[in-house]
């Protein structure tokens, strides 16, 4: 099911939970929130590291905006092949982990780093972490014309409701970025 309001308006966007969303092969731009009917507090979820920002309700009145992110060209592939399968290319599940590792440490449990310094997840961990999504998050999309009209509606989402968990473009993401430098300190290399 693809997604295109008439005037791209952030906290309107359809809401599905992330394993039965079904993103079409179009490009856009998505967000994840924070689903507060199943989870009333970040808090209750483990997410205790979160940046001290307002945080955007959406009109539904059950979820909270923690993350905005394009896909320049398919946003089935960015969602599902990435943001719900591996965390080496994923920003918003190395954040993730980040902010889990405070109330929960066993997050770092089968956390390595690749030959370029990105956290990489075995397989159960990999699982783990996309169950913890589908548990706590909810998705929504926008489908954009253009790679430009991707870029500028990101910028702009981000720019105006500064999502938590977004680190470029947003005043607190030297705090996310120094929270992700902890989670990485000490783990493996691997090949």
């Amino acid at each position: 099911m693809s997604t295109q309001p008439t005037d791209f308006s952030l906290p309107n966007l359809p809401l599905r939970t992330p394993l039965q969303a079904e993103p079409g092969r179009e490009r856009g731009v998505y967000s994840w929130w924070l689903d507060t009917a199943r989870c009333p507090t970040p808090e209750a979820a483990g997410l205790l590291q979160l940046p001290d920002v307002p945080r955007l309700v959406h009109a539904s009145g059950g979820a909270e905006l923690l993350y905005v992110g394009r896909a320049r060209r398919n946003l089935h592939q960015r969602i599902v092949g990435q943001h719900l399968r591996r965390t080496r290319s994923s920003a918003l599940r190395r954040t993730l982990l980040a902010v889990l590792l405070p109330s929960d440490p066993s997050w770092r449990e089968g956390a390595a780093l690749d030959g370029r310094g990105r956290v990489v997840l075995g397989e159960a961990p990999e699982q783990r972490l996309t169950e913890w999504m589908q548990e706590h998050l909810l998705l929504g999309w926008a489908v954009c014309a253009t790679k430009d009209d991707v870029d500028a509606l990101e910028q702009r989402w981000i720019a105006e409701h500064r999502p938590a968990l977004n680190t470029d473009g947003t005043e607190h993401g030297a705090q996310l970025t120094e929270l992700k430098q902890t989670f990485r300190e000490g783990l493996p290399r691997r090949a």
